[in-house]
């Protein structure tokens, strides 16, 4: 569970809400019209931008920005290690053993060290896994995508709505005492689109980019391990190899 992201967008919400019940009227912000304008507008606009799954799926991966399932970069480059250590020490075919592991771990891991032992070409193994990784990451890039569409729309639509109400409100000009709540209304819509944009969809869409950089390390490191492996190259030198990729520190195992 990612806390920062939950405490960060919750307690957003939590204070705006905060900030309008001690304003002593909350009933004045609730306009089912400004929300169907600019939610459902910003929602079918950007429906309109994507493939029908892809938009589904990029709105469904905001649990990834909850809850991303990665390893810690520590815990991995020690398992990754250890993989090396037992291929060089009893050969690769010994991780036959442990390909169920591998495969669990993450199936790109468990595909490149099947790959490795059935004793495809080390060439042959980059190659397949470059394939692999342009998709993946190309998935992961339109879930980032359909969040930051959203948050280009929002306020959009609640701009929109604001012109709306504007318009209607010029119509009452006759009538002095609907202008100032005919202004507040037209308001509401822009208010709505900067809240779901700023606390909502700016957020996630940066938390996803962060983890599909961190998704793209892990497969980069997987591939070299194999690699390692394959060449027989001392599993220190590898250890080292995988910090420097991930920016961390480690102690020489």
């Amino acid at each position: 569970m990612d806390i920062a992201t939950l405490i960060g967008i919750g307690g957003a919400f939590l204070l705006i809400i905060v900030s309008i019940v001690i304003g002593g009227s909350p009933g004045a912000f609730i306009n089912i019209p400004s929300l169907l304008i600019t939610v459902g507008g910003g929602l079918a606009a950007g429906m309109a931008g994507f493939p029908m799954g892809e938009f589904i799926n990029g709105l469904k991966a905001m649990l990834k920005a909850l809850n991303p399932g990665m390893p810690n970069p520590i815990e991995e480059i020690d398992f990754l290690t250890d993989v090396a250590k037992k291929a060089r020490k009893e050969g690769i075919l010994a991780l036959e053993s442990d390909i169920d592991t591998f495969y669990s771990r993450d199936p790109f891991f468990g595909g490149i060290m099947r790959m490795l032992i059935d004793g495809l070409e080390i060439e042959e193994i980059r190659s397949t896994a470059e394939a692999s990784m342009a998709q993946i990451e190309q998935k992961l890039s339109t879930e980032v995508s359909v969040w930051e569409s959203l948050g280009d729309l929002f306020p959009a639509f609640g701009m929109i709505g604001t012109l709306i109400g504007l318009i209607q409100m010029l119509q009452n000009l006759s009538d002095p005492s609907a202008l100032g709540p005919g202004m507040a209304v037209a308001m509401i819509t822009t208010l709505y689109g900067a809240i779901l944009a700023y606390t909502l969809c700016i957020p996630i869409s940066k938390k996803l980019k962060y983890y599909k950089d961190l998704k793209m390390l892990f497969l980069e490191a997987y591939l070299l391990t194999a690699e390692a492996i394959e060449k027989g190259v001392n599993p220190n030198i590898l250890r080292q190899k995988l910090a420097g990729l991930f920016g961390v520190e480690v102690e020489e195992g």
